[in-house]
């Protein structure tokens, strides 16, 4: 590319002879992570951009007008895979993917730190230098000989005619060396490489909000409905521990989905079930919780929807409420796109904005360097009822996926579904280095058991559940055998264990007490030793009495003591580790398992056999029953966790 390509300041800028031999220099592929560093106007940076659609450049830069040429010069070029990143490396690479390559155009001292830190974060990594002085060249060589590497070195000559009246005088520069090592690997360690790994393109976006409440539940849904509606295989998947958004992919749209949660599993984890459960789809949407950088702790990046995109290697869709507010908007938005050096953020959505208003506003946002893929008006078919405890379930509303059907239609008009589908398709190819992993969370030596019958509650009344803990019991030799509290006079025949899982019990206290058979049979069932999980709802209908929405008393099983009772607030909410006990105290062994609460009512007898401590955070509290047959208590366990102690609890005395 020539100079006259970029926008030039006061800050120097890497001539065009030089910025050609660097960049064939740095071998970039396609999906390369690069980190310019010293980038000055960023013409390394567009020009390298421009050759990894599939990567990005992160270009940093010290001084404020450099890291302004770099935006414009990369809006100049319709380069979106940039990110600019103000300050002195390596300081500013806390949090980003290890670089495949880096080009040095000034280290402001830091020569041996960057150095040193690029092949701490990656010893494969490529690197290019380039130098004027002979004592930064001589720093360069004395490295490389240090570490046994032999590097290649180019020294270019620049030259430049300065008209001069009517003369063009030739003015000599200083010769730059360009340095280059690094990045080579012996062919037979790249052969085993590629034997256990192999990378596989996933089109796939996340879509993200703000804050709660911004309508992304409902655009998700939408947006899944019309990519079934066009014949797209998707996948859906939900960050956080949120059971309920997932039953309107899977229960009213009829797309599978599942849990990514980085409190629940560690980042490896997480990859690894994305990578599982995207095998037979064409596209996977991921929908984000609460506010796009909100973590454990309300101070962290732990378990936010930024941290599964940046695990996943996502593309991220902002949906915005635009109510209200205007010019703003964009302000708003560029905060998130600078918040995090790597914000993964590509495109907007306005959440109850005007199609007039996103057309003025249109130009601002695309200036931010991100996609404008349109508005969502206050429409008829974009609301949903809600409820203490969140969205309705789908069982309960007769229309829902009528009208999630036509707000597809009406998405149709509003957005540019092919910038997401654009967006969605140039999402990095992920490494599979798990392909014959079994799922995350699960025991790689089981001994053969035979096939065992887990009876599972499941109707309005039980109805909250993680996807992949009953694909665990699966896995596990559990046969589930679905039946209704609030229907079914009966418990299914020959069950060895029964699954209680959260929902509105207090809502149907009434219906569930009038079904005295299967209460009385559920209780039976405990005596004779059957084994109980019980979770949050299913835990208060073990309970003797149950208080209703009505404010009255019902007999529920009478399996566990103690009447379950509704709070004025929400009690005991999020996140929890929960630790064993023993002779009533806590054994130490911090997170035996993980889970979430999340209830208005509360019990007269919450248990002690275990204690639940609350993550960044000196809070905690007992909580759970347990028995040798029956775990029982509000919190939400989710058993890849802490797989053998949840076997532990379903294997023992399993040979009765």
């Amino acid at each position: 590319m020539k100079d006259e390509a970029f926008i030039r300041g006061a800050i120097p800028m890497t001539k065009s002879e030089v910025r050609a031999v660097s960049v064939s220099r740095l071998e970039l592929k396609p999906e390369n992570i690069l980190y310019d560093v010293g980038a000055g106007t960023g013409s390394v940076s567009v020009e390298a951009a421009l050759l990894i659609p599939r990567g990005r450049v992160y270009a940093f830069e010290q001084k404020e007008e450099g890291c302004s040429l770099i935006q414009a010069n990369a809006q100049r070029h319709g380069v979106k895979n940039i990110t600019v990143v103000q300050g002195k490396a390596p300081d500013t690479w806390e949090g980003l993917p290890a670089p495949d390559c880096i080009f040095i155009g000034g280290s402001g001292g830091k020569m041996t730190e960057v150095l040193e830190r690029a092949f701490a974060l990656n010893p494969s990594v490529r690197v290019v230098v380039n130098v004027i002085a002979l004592e930064s060249l001589h720093q360069i060589m004395e490295y490389c000989r240090a570490k046994e590497v032999e590097p290649e070195v180019s020294c270019i000559q620049v030259s430049r005619a300065c008209v001069r009246g009517r003369y063009h005088m030739m003015e000599g520069q200083n010769p730059v060396y360009v340095i280059s090592f690094g990045g080579l690997q012996k062919e037979v360690k790249k052969e085993e490489e590629e034997n256990v790994a192999e990378k596989r393109q996933i089109p796939r976006i996340l879509i993200a909000s703000p804050a709660s409440g911004s309508g992304k539940t409902v655009i998700t849904a939408g947006l899944l409905s019309l990519l079934k509606k066009r014949g797209i295989a998707c996948a859906s998947f939900k960050c956080g521990p949120d059971y309920i958004d997932p039953m309107f992919h899977r229960q009213v749209l009829g797309i599978p989905c599942c849990n990514l949660d980085r409190f629940f599993l560690d980042r490896e984890q997480v990859r690894n079930l994305f990578l599982e459960k995207t095998k037979e789809a064409e596209l996977a949407v991921t929908e984000g919780a609460m506010g796009y950088y909100d973590g454990i702790g309300g101070t962290t990046f732990q378990a936010s929807a930024w941290e599964i995109a940046d695990i996943t290697e996502t593309p991220v869709i902002l949906v915005v409420d635009g109510k209200g507010s205007s010019l703003s908007v964009v302000a708003q938005i560029h905060g998130f796109l600078t918040f995090r050096p790597d914000s993964r953020i590509e495109g907007v959505i306005l959440n109850r904005t005007s199609p007039e208003m996103v057309k003025r506003l249109k130009p601002q946002l695309e200036a931010l360097g991100i996609s404008c893929i349109g508005a969502v008006p206050v429409c008829e078919e974009a609301k949903l009822e809600s409820r203490h405890l969140g969205l309705t379930i789908p069982q309960e509303q007769e229309a829902l996926r009528e009208r999630l059907e036509a707000l597809g239609d009406r998405l149709e008009e509003w957005l540019d579904i092919s910038e997401i589908l654009r967006i969605a398709k140039g999402a990095q190819a992920l490494v599979d280095a798990a392909k014959e992993k079994k799922a995350p969370g699960t025991v790689q030596e089981i001994q053969a058991k035979p096939l065992r019958r887990m009876g599972v509650a499941l109707d309005e009344a039980f109805c909250f559940y993680y996807e992949e803990n009953l694909e665990f019991l699966q896995e596990h030799g559990w046969e589930l055998v679905f039946f209704s509290p609030l229907r079914d006079q009966h418990l299914p025949p020959a069950l060895d264990g029964i699954l209680l899982g959260g929902g509105y019990p207090e809502v149907y206290a009434g219906q569930l007490s009038a079904n005295v058979s299967l209460r009385t049979e559920i209780a039976q069932a405990a005596a004779s030793g059957v084994k109980i999980l019980a979770e949050c709802g299913g835990f208060l209908y073990l309970h003797q009495k149950l208080e209703g929405m009505d404010q009255k008393f019902y007999p529920m099983t009478g399996v566990l003591e103690g009447e379950g009772f509704r709070r004025e607030r929400m009690t005991r909410f999020g996140y929890i580790s929960l630790e064993d006990r023993e002779n009533g105290t806590v054994t130490g062994t911090s997170g035996s398992i993980r889970g979430h609460e999340f209830h208005y009512w509360d019990s007269t007898n919450t248990g002690r056999a275990m204690y639940a401590r609350k993550p960044a955070s000196q809070r905690g509290w007992d909580c759970m029953i347990r028995t040798e047959t029956i775990l029982a208590g509000f919190p939400h366990l989710y058993y890849r966790s802490a797989p053998e102690w949840i076997l532990q609890f379903l294997n023992r005395e399993d040979d009765r």
